[in-house]
């Protein structure tokens, strides 16, 4: 690993560590997820995937069933949405009439009204066969997993997922305080560890821990969660490395722009030689289930509404999720035309209902609003995210915010003692112990990542850096959602060269299972983002590869598989943040150690 620029060494000595490699059957890989966890150790082929919920046994009996929105969202609750679903979805029409497909000519679009007519008259089939599948039934404080999903309504249990959209899932809605949410991980984390890793919890010191992070990270809830690592787990050491870089190493590739479309979350970012671009990164907070919630939408619009699910339920959502999953594609160069589909909806321990219906272009129009996202009909300011300044940390005094003010004073003592060269070693120190005190002030509100605007002490101070001014550059929010081609553009012209955007645009890697899965991913986003790509990196362009399945490896493991081969490497030893020294030093060691500018 390179070494990390703009990093302050310890006053004090760091405690000794081994020389000695680590070895991988001792190093544990947490992937956690929206949706899913995936967790095992580095010398595991492939990792175990569990849904990453927990069912909590509510105090009181008479609480009604109040499940966590997951399909549903708040930001489709506003007037414009059928008109913003529905401009949305004539572009993607458009986009489907115009593109051509491999043998030269362009698909026409199924006849909708047809298709709803013959729909609407389906009556549906119930079968003799009953669904083996079976609700959870327990007296447990808690239930993790799978079998949190089949956890009947009527019980009285209440379902939580700590992470929402890739971020720790705190909002006031619920009382979802951070501590909550921290203790719900712990919970979640031992328990699949002990249940699946066969690791006992007294076990743990002799563990290490690798952890991975979303691109755009709140710096407080990554604190937080070394924090459950090493206090309150007990693990010997860990450390943790960005999602886009561990895509990178199980991809095999040196540089990419790293495409992750998750079940609730879609990242871009540009990595090159193991360094993520900060200006680069960008999050939108759509996803896989967001593509599920459309063709929904679209099977209503055809004649067929599901009308047996309940799609505030987990049960219910799992299984349009599989109708997706089993039906949905993005290869234009299918049959097209109207074809006859079997569907049976199948809910625990009751009758199979079997439809026997007609769909078209729904199927492919679905996914497509990965592209176009305003079929979703979200509207909403905090939908796009890019990496936000660190307002800092109590526990670092010399964080990011007290280099850039010490850089700045020290510009400015020097213009000072260069119009004035009797000024005196004493005025210099004065100076400097007046602007530590102002950070300490500063260090006491933690309340925010990025603030708004500068605190008082810092415009005082006088002009601002030019490191300073383009760090909030890159930090400008997006006014928009964009689709994932418009989200690498975006992306790739943030980088700072032409000579690393030549090699971004190159190279295009795809990990996740929210698109990578679909047949035909790998042409829409090669179409569409030579399509709008600037004309004179076209020109230089010698050839672009969008890889879906690096080294034919499920998209959904390759940031696992990243992580895992990481632990293996010798530079990777110097990267440990041993128990001990957490405990003494806590953050501070993030930012010496942590393989990106923390």
């Amino acid at each position: 690993m390179p070494p990390t620029p703009g990093k302050k060494p310890f006053s004090q000595p760091i405690p000794e560590q081994l020389s000695e490699p680590v070895p991988p059957s001792s190093v544990i890989i947490i992937h956690p997820g929206s949706y899913n966890l995936r967790i095992g150790r580095a010398s595991d082929t492939f990792p175990v995937a569990v849904p990453h919920c927990i069912a909590r046994k509510k105090r009181s009996q008479s609480t009604p069933y109040q499940p966590e929105a997951w399909l549903a969202r708040p930001e489709c609750n506003h007037p414009d949405v059928k008109q913003q679903k529905r401009l949305g979805l004539k572009s993607a029409e458009e986009a489907l009439l115009t593109k051509p497909t491999a043998i030269g000519g362009y698909r026409q679009l199924t006849p909708g009204r047809e298709l709803a007519s013959y729909n609407c008259s389906v009556k549906p089939e119930r079968t003799d066969v009953v669904n083996p599948q079976k609700w959870t039934t327990t007296d447990k404080p808690y239930i993790v997993g799978g079998d949190a999903l089949l956890i009947h309504p009527s019980s009285n249990y209440s379902l939580h997922w700590p992470i929402r959209r890739g971020h720790l899932n705190v909002h006031s809605g619920s009382n979802e305080t951070l501590n909550s949410v921290l203790a719900d991980l712990e919970v979640i984390w031992q328990t699949v560890i002990e249940t699946h890793l066969n690791i006992p919890q007294k076990n743990f010191q002799n563990y290490h821990v690798i952890l991975l992070i979303p691109d755009v990270y709140v710096h407080k809830h990554v604190k937080a969660l070394m924090n459950l690592l090493l206090d309150k787990l007990g693990f010997g050491a860990a450390f943790i490395h960005l999602e886009s870089v561990c895509a990178i190493f199980g991809s095999g590739i040196s540089c990419a722009c790293v495409v992750d479309v998750g079940d609730q979350k879609t990242s871009v970012c540009c990595v090159e030689d193991g360094i993520s671009q900060k200006s680069s990164r960008i999050v939108m907070e759509y996803g896989g289930v967001d593509v599920s919630r459309c063709l929904h939408w679209m099977l209503g619009r055809c004649g067929f509404p599901l009308r047996e699910l309940n799609l505030s339920l987990p049960v219910d959502i799992l299984l349009l999720q599989q109708l997706k999953e089993s039906l949905c594609h993005m290869d234009i160069n299918d049959n097209g035309g109207v074809i006859d589909q079997f569907v049976q909806i199948k809910r625990p321990q009751t009758n199979i209902i079997k439809y026997n219906i007609k769909l078209g272009d729904e199927l492919l129009l679905s996914t497509l609003s990965l592209l176009f996202p305003e079929m979703y009909g979200l509207h909403g300011a905090h939908l796009v995210h890019v990496q936000s300044r660190f307002a800092g940390d109590p526990d670092d005094p010399h964080d990011e915010s007290y280099l850039r003010q010490t850089q700045r004073a020290g510009g400015q003592s020097g213009k000072t003692k260069k119009d004035n060269p009797e000024m005196t070693r004493d005025a210099s120190e004065s100076s400097l112990i007046q602007l530590d005190e102002n950070m300490q002030v500063q260090g006491d509100d933690d309340s925010n990542d990025a603030p708004d605007s500068l605190p008082a002490s810092e415009t005082k101070l006088g002009r601002r850096t030019e490191m300073e001014e383009e760090e909030e550059k890159e930090s400008e929010p997006v006014a928009q959602l964009m689709g994932v081609d418009e989200a690498i553009l975006y992306s790739i012209e943030k980088c700072g060269s032409e000579e690393m955007k030549k090699k971004m645009y190159s190279c295009i890697v795809v990990v996740g299972g929210g698109l990578a899965l679909f047949e035909g991913a790998q042409d829409w986003l090669q179409y569409r983002v030579w399509l709008q790509m600037p004309s004179n990196q076209r020109m230089i362009l010698e050839s672009m590869d969008v890889i879906t399945r690096p080294k034919d490896t499920d998209p959904r493991v390759v940031c696992w598989k990243g992580a895992a081969i990481m632990a293996c490497l010798d530079t990777t030893q110097e990267l440990w943040i041993w128990q001990k020294e957490w405990k003494q030093y806590s953050c501070r060691l993030l930012r010496e150690r942590a393989p990106f500018i923390w």
